[in-house]
């Protein structure tokens, strides 16, 4: 055992308990309280054992029938934690120590079978799988979320006095580890963004994971909703998104590959291939982005056409859709994807980019509309056979169930009205204290 992971070990046997977390399809924490003086014997004896159904619980822990599980009797799985991701859980509401430090401690784990496999329908898996595939390109990812979110008073209007919460959500991402570059309003009544500086490899999805949980916590204040969901707000107001800001830079980190001082753009072969792919794919990316509520409604005709060269991205910072200008330094050549909603899973959402350079180098760009519907999102999921391999078949299999049986079937079916109004009333009342 290295030092690293003793280190880790000893800083859970001071503990009190312990979450060993996994994110669901959703991008939910799912989780385990392992008592402290527990961990080294699971971490040493192969992790902790978790039925492997969890991972494809819907927001309110509805379980959809994925054949797969049922064929082979719901099987457990192992959480292998990763001592990188330990920190405090300081904004926790269990009393503190005797010295008054936080009681609580938290690791994010990825899952493997009893055999040592990881479990392919594990979203951190995946992306975990499309950083190691960049390493064998002699690439390094860099990448960052900002998440948008907005705050209600409980069966009352939009909340305004946000200073103290945002202090709160601040000081519990920095106790956490997670170094914050920006908070503040949105355009959206109610709306926040918290801005996260980037990091490196698959650090860069972890904290966008633990940001999301975080804030949900944190904003359980009396009389206070968060709401992490794009949709569920009377339209037209501004949706709710997470963008993915991400760069591809050589191995050893110095050199921005996203780069290129040559042509008038400044951007490099890599980058194009990257973007091209991007646009390529975008109708099954969609269904990935778009993961809540957002696509129940049938987009307008006029939107989903493909109106912009970059489909759902932009270059430069700050960006704004329809940016192309180009960035004049290396650091800050960077792609900036807007589409997510702010309920997608990070580690999906980082997975779902990766196809981009493999169909970038055939010189396909041409992406056709958007899909205007979340099932014709999946079917063109279903049909991408550049992002079944790069996700794996079984993840993408057990999302379009997920989203068939909970978001199509339960939801939807469930409406009691076709007028927009209701339905959005509707979508809160699902949503709003779930994802």
């Amino acid at each position: 055992m290295d030092s690293k992971a003793e280190e880790f070990l000893r800083q859970c046997e001071a503990l009190l308990l312990v979450r060993w977390v996994f994110p669901d399809l959703n991008g939910i924490a799912r989780l385990k309280e392992i008592p402290g003086a527990m961990c080294r014997r699971f971490f040493k004896s192969g992790g902790r054992d978790c039925c492997s159904a969890v991972l494809s619980l819907a927001c309110t822990s509805f379980a959809p029938e994925v054949q797969w599980i049922v064929d082979n009797g719901f099987p457990d799985c192992s959480m292998l934690p990763d001592p990188d991701s330990f920190h405090l859980v300081s904004w926790s509401r269990c009393p503190p120590g005797q010295d008054g430090a936080a009681s609580i401690g938290q690791v994010i784990c990825s899952s493997a079978w009893h055999d040592g496999t990881p479990v392919q329908f594990d979203s951190r898996n995946a992306a975990k799988r499309q950083i190691e595939r960049l390493a064998g390109h002699g690439l390094a990812l860099y990448s960052a979320v900002e998440l948008e979110w907005r705050l209600f008073i409980k069966r009352s209007i939009l909340a305004h006095k946000y200073e103290p919460l945002l202090l709160d959500i601040h000081q519990a991402l920095q106790s956490a580890g997670l170094r914050v570059e920006a908070l503040h309003t949105e355009f959206g009544c109610g709306q926040m963004e918290v801005t996260m500086a980037p990091k490196w490899g698959i650090c860069g999805p972890d904290e966008g994971f633990l940001y999301r949980d975080i804030v949900r916590q944190v904003a359980q204040k009396p009389r206070l909703h968060r709401l992490i969901h794009g949709g569920a707000v009377q339209r037209p107001r501004p949706a709710a998104r997470l963008h993915f800001n991400h760069s591809l830079w050589s191995a050893d980190r110095r050199a921005n590959a996203f780069f290129d001082a040559g042509p008038e753009r400044k951007m490099s072969a890599v980058m194009r291939h990257w973007l091209a792919g991007l646009i390529h794919h975008s109708a099954a990316i969609a269904a990935l982005y778009l993961a809540d509520g957002e696509l129940l409604s049938p987009i307008a005709p006029a939107a989903s056409r493909r109106t912009l060269p970059t489909g759902p991205c932009s270059l430069a910072t700050p960006p704004s859709a329809s940016s192309w200008a180009p960035t004049p330094t290396r650091a800050a050549a960077t792609l900036r994807t807007g589409c997510p909603g702010s309920a997608a899973n990070a580690y999906i959402v980082t997975a779902a980019a990766h196809p981009g350079r493999r169909a970038g180098r055939s010189g396909a760009r041409d992406a056709g509309r958007l899909p205007s519907s979340m099932e014709e999102a999946l079917r063109a999921l279903e049909a991408d056979t550049v992002m079944q391999q790069a996700l794996g078949p079984q993840l993408i299999e057990f999302y379009v169930t997920l989203k068939r049986q909970f978001d199509l079937g339960l939801v939807q079916a469930s409406m009691p009205t076709s007028d927009d109004a209701k339905k959005l009333a509707w979508e809160r009342a699902q949503y709003l204290e779930n994802l």
